[in-house]
């Protein structure tokens, strides 16, 4: 190679110290020449390397000691340095047309959005699948402890009331993959109000607060198969997994990598901050449905917990268990359409559907179908037979929007069942009165 005929001007840096020197650079006989003032370097191309074409951002060309040269992108620098992969030259030439520009930026936000709806979610859920148990039951305790520091207080629950509750969720949880290593614990918490939560490890935390707020130890039952939905899903270490791998790569990208760090730390944090998905209750509520059916209690207590819920909190109750569970009514409506279900294909169980047992405990005794007539309500009452109580506790139900009369209809089906049962068992004891046996108004002797 002879000496090029103009020479370019570049900046050159020595390495030593950040000063500019303006310099010359040309080639001659196959070696770099670079000349200013008090700079003089000549050396062979062979041991330069040069930063690939970047639309018409400067060249840099590197020395073995360090040493740099910015020029202006020149086409005699294709010449000097023809040695390039095929993929470097490709690129140099698509980035000279806008269309394939545009092409990689709208390929570039496809991969971010396929990667955040979908590649961060598998990968977390890989992740939790294949992480030891101890891992899994060391942050959970971590979590508790980290709760108990905070928001948590002990338990004002009678030992007494503590082992019946945790007798019922032990045959709730019995039967279930790891199913013998699920635990309840009792927690006061005035400042989080009723709430249920599923700790990574199995355990899952119940509030006194939720244990008093409900009439029936059925409805807590649904809370807590939904709760064991989230535990045999393993949503709880999947959903901080998932928030985790979000925040580290906004750092990593922001080049913040230190901050990243801290996010793993604070998992326990992001446990009890973030909300599941919706993709995670739907699992859970459907779990609970089937759980509840397997275990002879209609789907519908779970509508009823909810209903009780929304109905005794107030509207700034931010922490309890109905803020982070989305879609409230639709859920309640949900559990309704799978008791339905449950009570068509058990009709055994029609008696103990919520709406007819809450109705019977807050009145004392069982529904008085009477009161959804109120003909045979005044009947009632002068004969002296009336329940004054339950005839209002009617009332009270269809001035809330309750369906007394569907009550009454349910309450009646159920009482049928019963009946024809009675009267396949004992024939006689169903048989209309003879005339004989009749007195002239026609009622029995």
């Amino acid at each position: 190679m002879t000496t090029h005929p103009t020479p370019l001007q570049g900046s050159y840096f020595d390495g030593r110290d950040g000063q500019r020197h303006a310099v010359d650079v040309d080639l001659a006989h196959g070696r770099l020449r670079v000349r200013g003032d008090r700079i003089e370097r000549d050396e062979p191309l062979d041991a330069l390397t040069i930063t690939p074409r970047l639309a018409r951002t400067l060249r840099t060309i590197a020395f073995p000691d360090g040493a740099r040269l910015q020029l202006p992108d020149a086409a005699c620098l294709a010449i000097w340095f023809p040695h390039r992969n095929r993929l470097e030259a490709l690129v140099d030439r698509l980035e000279r047309y806008y269309q394939a520009v545009a092409l990689a930026i709208v390929v570039c936000l496809g991969a971010l959005v396929a990667g955040y709806l979908w590649g961060i979610p598998w990968l977390a859920d890989r992740i939790a699948t294949h992480l030891p148990a101890g891992v899994e039951v060391a942050l959970g305790d971590q979590v508790l402890a980290l709760l108990d520091r905070t928001d948590l207080d002990d338990t004002a629950l009678e030992p007494e009331r503590q082992a019946e509750l945790g007798e019922r969720f032990a045959a709730l949880a019995a039967g279930l993959p790891d199913g013998a290593d699920y635990r309840v614990v009792f927690r006061g918490a005035p400042s989080i109000g009723p709430n249920a939560f599923a700790l990574p490890g199995g355990s899952i935390v119940v509030t006194d607060e939720l244990v008093e707020l409900f009439a029936d130890d059925r409805q807590l039952d649904a809370v807590l198969a939904h709760e064991l939905g989230h535990q045999v899903g393993r949503h709880a270490l999947r959903q901080a997994l998932r928030g985790s791998f979000i925040a580290i790569a906004a750092a990593f990208f922001a080049g913040d990598v230190s901050s990243a760090s801290a996010v793993v730390v604070a998992v326990p944090t992001v446990l009890l901050q973030n909300r599941y998905s919706r993709q995670f209750e739907d699992e859970a509520d459907r779990f609970a449905y089937a759980h509840l059916a397997g275990h002879a209690l209609s789907p519908s207590w779970l509508g009823a917990a909810l209903r009780q819920l929304d109905a005794d909190l107030p509207d700034d109750a931010s922490l309890a268990w109905m803020s982070s569970h989305p879609a409230t009514a639709a859920r309640i409506a949900a559990a309704k359409a799978a008791g339905a279900d449950f009570v068509a294909q058990h009709p055994q169980y029609a008696g103990d559907e919520p709406d007819l047992v809450l109705a019977e405990e807050e009145t004392g005794g069982g529904p008085c179908c009477a009161c959804c007539d109120d003909a045979g309500c005044e009947a009632d009452r002068e004969n002296g037979d009336a329940d004054s109580g339950a005839c209002t506790g009617c009332s009270g139900d269809a001035a809330a929007g309750d369906d007394g009369d569907d009550a009454c209809e349910r309450g009646a089906a159920a009482d049928a069942v019963d009946a024809g049962a009675d009267c396949e068992a004992d024939p006689d004891a169903c048989a209309e009165p003879t005339d004989a046996e009749a007195g002239a108004d026609g009622t029995p002797r």
